[in-house]
């Protein structure tokens, strides 16, 4: 095949004009390249001086150009030319060199060893002409150009700067924010589970507001619904969700399943600073304990890890809200901390649907409409402004303190429902909905109180420390009575000062550790103090044990 051009522009036009298209395009500061459908030439000088065109490669060409504002890392949309066909690849700009680009040649692209370099030569010189977009993976609040926005399908609150989202979740809106509004209205408003629903996955945006912005350290607010089944647990999901993407698990919908590796699940919410994420049946996983989740998930980062170098590695961070549903309590699987209540919210056995067709409408119209709301939603709180957020929870928490059962953790529960009635009170002036917040209170009371009488860490191992004794009563030697076990955990007396029916069970330290362990009760220390200032531990002062 001859790759010479022998009359300079004349030949390079009338070879184009036998293609479909009789597109030429001059490249370089001497237009000494030319692009057009027969293929990709440069003009050189032969060794006679004279300037000829030489056909380097098939039609190769930038299409265009994305930058990921994240990472920063750059991609370039290949189009070319092979078997009578135009096809287009994706790379990365670094695979702009003579070793990783002659790769492509098994994908189509025409470059071998003796031309591989003239094509990146002329890429580099295109890729200045061609189109240039930005891109985002992660999801919620940031900062570009020091003005704070909000990454959804696109950018909100910096019209100037338009960026794509191409992560992992389907948050593209669908049908119209009127549609939806239609539907909540119908189906929601005046079942005020529903409507306390609707704040949970609003609650999102404001969570990852104060926890990226205010400097306060904001957690993750972890939201568990129960129930047997037909309850309407995944359609409360649904309804949370909505606002933000796709209701559903399929399609790379905002619901996902728990059923899947704990590194999987913690990957879920990776650059997610607010859009609710919701976990469905946590009944199905495999995990066994829920306990080391449930803390990395409020605290709104990984573990850290090490490298193969004895660095560290990157630590992917969130702050958002996260749904979760079972037909079981989570607290089933976790050990018996306090702290794991403060971290988790249970709502259980709760109906959340009112009826088959109310699940059944509110399925096939948040599939047809979502994905509006939220954005509408995150331009109200930009309106707001940030110490007006701040000081709308601040109120409702302190109404929560005011108004939730007494307890040694109300503060802490207090401002992480204050947020969730905050949020209801904007949503309600943001799209003028009826929303029932007195309602939502007595809900939360009634959970407060019900988590409140399940969360004295004390009085639970006391009863199942108590119940052990007297399953394995031949394990502990007594007074006048002979010893018939095979082992000895202790020894239970009668003292003379003890009030009527009272014993006193001394048990080896080593068998109270591993029982503590056995009922999931991780830390003995804290058990033991609550033991002394309720009277029940019989000690030498400053210690825990008794000669």
């Amino acid at each position: 095949m001859n790759n010479q051009v022998p009359n300079g522009n004349n030949q390079v036009q009338k070879q184009a004009k036998k293609q479909s298209t009789s597109n030429i395009n001059y490249y370089g500061r001497e237009k000494d390249w030319v692009l057009s459908t027969n293929g990709l030439y440069q003009k050189i000088e032969n060794k006679h001086g004279e300037k000829q065109w030489i056909r380097i490669a098939n039609y190769t060409e930038i299409q265009k150009i994305r930058q990921n504002i994240e990472t920063k890392d750059i991609t370039l949309s290949i189009k070319y030319y092979y078997h009578g066909q135009y096809h287009e690849i994706e790379i990365a700009r670094s695979q702009l060199n003579p070793n990783d680009f002659v790769k492509l040649n098994g994908k189509g692209i025409d470059v071998f060893h003796n031309n591989v370099k003239k094509v990146i030569e002329f890429l580099r010189i295109q890729e200045k002409k061609a189109p240039y977009e930005y891109a985002h993976c992660g999801m919620g609040w940031t900062q570009i150009d020091h003005r704070l926005c909000f990454k959804h399908h696109h950018i909100i609150g910096l019209a100037a700067f338009q960026s794509n989202y191409e992560g992992a979740y389907c948050i593209e809106p669908r049908g119209t924010l009127q549609g939806w509004l239609d539907i909540i209205h119908s189906e929601v408003i005046g079942n005020t589970h529903l409507e306390l629903a609707l704040a949970f996955g609003f609650s999102a945006p404001v969570v990852g507001l104060l926890s990226t912005q205010s400097g306060n350290d904001v957690d993750t607010l972890l939201v568990h619904v129960y129930g047997n089944s037909s309850k309407g647990k995944t359609t409360a999901a649904q309804v949370a969700v909505s606002p933000f993407g796709k209701p559903s698990r399929q399609g790379n919908g905002l619901i996902k399943s728990w059923n899947a590796t704990h590194n999987a699940i913690v990957a879920l919410l990776r650059g997610n600073y607010g859009v609710p994420i919701a976990l469905d049946e946590a009944s199905m996983s495999t995990i066994k304990d829920f306990s080391p989740l449930i803390y990395m998930f409020a605290e709104n980062r990984e573990k850290e890890r090490l490298n193969k170098e004895g660095g560290f590695r990157e630590q992917h961070t969130w702050a958002t809200t996260l749904i979760s549903t079972a037909e079981h309590s989570l607290f089933q699987k976790t050990n018996k901390n306090d702290g794991l209540r403060m971290r988790a919210f249970e709502f259980g056995n709760i109906t959340w649907t009112s009826s088959a067709e109310n699940a059944d409408a509110l399925k096939k119209g948040l599939n047809e409409h979502y994905g509006h709301a939220g954005i509408h939603f995150v331009q109200y709180l930009l309106q707001l402004g940030l110490e007006q957020v701040m000081e709308r929870c601040e109120k409702w928490k302190v109404h929560c303190e005011n108004t939730l059962p007494k307890s040694d953790f109300i503060s802490r529960v207090s401002q992480k429902f204050g947020i969730l009635l905050a949020t209801a009170e904007m949503v309600k002036e943001a799209f003028d909905l009826p929303l029932n917040i007195d309602g939502m209170m007595q809900v939360l009371y009634e959970v407060e109180e019900q988590a409140a009488k399940e969360r004295g860490i004390g009085e639970q191992a006391y009863e199942y420390i108590v119940h052990r004794i007297l399953q394995h009563l031949k394990c502990f030697r007594m007074d006048k009575k002979p010893f018939e076990g095979h082992e000895c955990w202790g020894k239970i007396s009668y003292p003379k000062h003890a009030q009527s029916n009272q014993v006193e069970v001394a048990i080896f330290p080593h068998k109270f550790k591993q029982l503590l362990e056995e009922g999931s009760f991780s830390d003995p220390k804290t058990v033991l103090e609550e033991w002394r200032e309720k009277g029940y531990l019989k000690a030498e002062k400053g210690k825990y044990t008794n000669r």
